[in-house]
C-alpha cells in the first residue's frame, strides 16, 4: 500500500524537495467548477511542475459544482485544459461533495457525474470519483458508476467501503515536512502508474527508443552511480563494477534510467564486458573535464 497526500492552493507554497521523502504520490487539485481561468487552482502548475521535476507520481482532482449536464461538460473541459501535456501517473478524479449537488435527485446527480467521467475517459484518461463514504454508499451508489474507480473519504483507522476502491483518504489532519499546513493523507490500494501505463492511458510519453538492458540483466558499470534518476547527484564513480539491473524507467527525460542496488546509472556507462584500464581512464578524464566545465 502506497502513502500519499492530496493538496490544493490551501497548502500554500510546498517544499516538494522535502515532502517527497515522506510520500509515494500526490493528488493535486487542478481547479474547481466551470471552465474559467479564474477557477483554476492558483498553485496547480507550480505543484505539478515540481512533482514532475522530482519524479513524484501524481494525479489530479477537480472540485465539482455541476448541477446540470452542461456544467458537467464545462468542468470536463476545464480539467482537460489544465492537464494537457501533464504527465499524470495517477487518475483524474471528480470531487463530489458540494451541498448543492448532494441535494439533487439521485438520478440527476448520477447522470452529471457519469457525463463528466465519460468525457474524461473518451479523452484518453483514467478517471475516478472522489466522495465521502456516506455519499458513495448513498446517492452515488448506482450501477452506472460501477466502472469508475472510487476514492473514498473515510477518516479514521478503519476502511469499511464494501465495493471496489483504488484510494482511501484516511485523514484530513496529516503533517508532512515541507508543508506548513495540515494536509489530507491518502493510501493507494492499486499500483496506478503500472496500471495506467499498461492500459496506454493519460498520454504518458512513450520512450524514444528501447533501453539496451532490462530488469534482471547484469552489466559492468564504468562511470558514476547517482542518487537520483536525474543524474545530478553522484554517489561514487566505479571501474568495472558488476551490477544487476533492479528496475528501468523508459520515461522521456530520465537521464539515469537504470536502477541498481544503491542508486541509478546511465546507459552510456554500462558495458556487457569489462573494459581495459586505459579505456576507463580516458572516460574518467573526459568525465572530470565535463564536470569542471559545468561548474
Amino acid at each position: 500500500m502506497r502513502k500519499g497526500i492530496d493538496v490544493s492552493s490551501y497548502q500554500g507554497n510546498i517544499n516538494w524537495e522535502e515532502a517527497k521523502n515522506y510520500i509515494d504520490f500526490a493528488i493535486i487539485r487542478c481547479g474547481f467548477g466551470n471552465n474559467l481561468v479564474s477557477q483554476d487552482d492558483s498553485k496547480f502548475n507550480q505543484n505539478a511542475t515540481e512533482c514532475e521535476r522530482l519524479f513524484i507520481p501524481y494525479g489530479v482532482y477537480l472540485f465539482s459544482y455541476a448541477t446540470s449536464l452542461s456544467m458537467a461538460e464545462s468542468e470536463a473541459a476545464h480539467t482537460l485544459r489544465l492537464i494537457k501535456d501533464k504527465q499524470l501517473e495517477y487518475p483524474v478524479f471528480l470531487d463530489v461533495e458540494e451541498r448543492g449537488q448532494l441535494s439533487l435527485p439521485k438520478e440527476q446527480l448520477v447522470s452529471i457525474v457519469k457525463r463528466y467521467c465519460e468525457l474524461i475517459e473518451s479523452a484518453g484518461y483514467y478517471v475516478g470519483i472522489y466522495a465521502s463514504l456516506n455519499t458513495l454508499n448513498g446517492i452515488l451508489n448506482d450501477e452506472q458508476l460501477n466502472k469508475y474507480d472510487k476514492w473514498v473519504a473515510e477518516w479514521g483507522p478503519d476502511f469499511s467501503y464494501r465495493y471496489s476502491s483504488g484510494l482511501w483518504q484516511y485523514t484530513d489532519n496529516d503533517r508532512i515536512p515541507g508543508i506548513e499546513t495540515r494536509v489530507d493523507g491518502d493510501k493507494a490500494f492499486y499500483d496506478y502508474p503500472e496500471i495506467i501505463r499498461k492500459k496506454g492511458l493519460n498520454h504518458l510519453e512513450e520512450p524514444k527508443e528501447n533501453l539496451k538492458y532490462k530488469k534482471g540483466d547484469t552489466a559492468y558499470l564504468n562511470g558514476p552511480l547517482y542518487k537520483d534518476e536525474d543524474g545530478t547527484k553522484i554517489k561514487r564513480v566505479y571501474r568495472n563494477k558488476k551490477v544487476t539491473i533492479k528496475d528501468t524507467n523508459n520515461k522521456n527525460g530520465i537521464k539515469a534510467p537504470y536502477k541498481v542496488k544503491n542508486g541509478y546509472i546511465k546507459e552510456e556507462d554500462l558495458t556487457d564486458k569489462q573494459v581495459p584500464s586505459s579505456n576507463f581512464l580516458i572516460r574518467l578524464i573526459r568525465f572530470i573535464i565535463k564536470l569542471f566545465k559545468g561548474i
